[in-house]
C-alpha cells in the first residue's frame, strides 16, 4: 500500500468517525430538531401529518388543531400548506424534545408544541406562520420577505391573544420596526417583557388593517409572497407614509 494511499484511508476513516460521533452525541441531546423523527422518540402517529405523545389526548388536541386551521383559513382562504404537528401534551415529553417555547414553527413544513401551547390560541399562532411561511425559503433567514416583526404580529394578532401590550398610540410601537430578522427580533426582545415586543408587532398589523381593511392586510401579503415587491415600499404606500 503506498504511503499517500494509506494516509487518505486514514483521514477517510477519522472523518467518517468525526461524523458519526457527532451524529451519536446530536442524537443524544435532546433538541427540538428531534421533532423531524417523532416516532424515534415514543410519539405516535395520531392522524395523518399529526403526533402525539399520549394517544388518549389524540381526539381532544385533533379538535383543537381543526378549530385552529379553520380561524387560519378564515383570513388566507383555502390553506395552502399541510405541516407535520407535532405535539407535547407532558412535561416528559417537552424535555425529551429539548423544547424552551409554548410552539416552533420551522418553515411551513413543521409545528412543533409543548404542553403549555396545545390550546386553540396558539395553535392558531402557528399555524398563522406556517402559511405565511409558503412564500419564504432557506434565504430568508437572513433577508426575510417579511419582517420578523411582521410575521410575528400577524400570528399574535389573527390568533385573538389578549396578553401581549398593545399601546393605544401605535406610534409607540414603531421601535419594533427594527426587527427586520430573527436575529433582530431576538436582540430586541432582550431585557424586555415577552409582552412587550409582541403587544407592538401586533399592534402595528392591526393598525395595517384599520388604515386599509382586512382585504388590504391580505393584498399586502399578496403583492409581497406572490408578486415579489418590497415589503417596506408596499407597507408605506399602505400607510399613506
Amino acid at each position: 500500500m503506498g504511503i499517500l494511499r494509506f494516509f487518505g484511508l486514514c483521514l477517510r476513516a477519522v472523518i467518517m468517525a468525526a461524523l458519526v460521533g457527532g451524529a451519536l452525541a446530536f442524537a443524544a441531546v435532546p433538541s427540538p430538531y428531534r421533532a423531524f423523527t417523532p416516532e424515534l422518540y415514543d410519539l405516535t402517529e395520531a392522524a395523518p401529518n399529526v403526533y402525539i405523545d399520549d394517544p388518549a389526548a389524540a381526539p381532544r388536541v385533533l379538535k383543537m388543531i381543526a378549530a385552529a386551521e379553520d380561524n387560519v383559513a378564515a383570513f388566507f382562504g383555502e390553506l395552502q400548506t399541510d405541516p407535520v404537528w407535532v405535539l407535547c401534551t407532558t412535561t416528559d415529553c417537552e424535555d425529551r424534545m429539548g423544547m424552551r417555547a409554548n410552539g416552533m414553527t420551522y418553515g411551513f413544513h413543521l409545528i412543533l408544541m409543548g404542553p403549555r401551547g396545545v390550546n386553540e390560541m396558539i395553535l392558531t399562532h402557528e399555524r398563522v406562520h406556517a402559511e405565511l411561511h409558503r412564500y419564504m425559503s432557506i434565504t430568508d433567514v437572513l433577508g426575510p420577505k417579511f419582517p420578523a416583526w411582521f410575521d410575528e404580529g400577524l400570528a399574535t394578532y389573527l390568533s385573538g391573544d389578549d396578553r401581549p401590550w398593545m399601546p393605544a398610540d401605535a406610534r409607540e410601537s414603531d421601535w419594533i420596526l427594527e426587527a427586520k430578522d430573527f436575529f433582530s427580533w431576538v436582540r430586541l426582545r432582550e431585557g424586555r417583557d415577552w409582552r412587550d415586543s409582541y403587544g407592538a408587532a401586533a399592534r402595528l398589523v392591526a393598525e395595517i388593517e384599520q388604515v386599509a381593511g382586512r382585504d388590504g392586510l391580505r393584498d399586502l401579503i399578496r403583492r409581497v409572497g406572490e408578486n415579489g415587491e418590497d415589503f417596506d415600499a408596499v407597507y408605506a404606500e399602505v400607510m399613506g407614509r
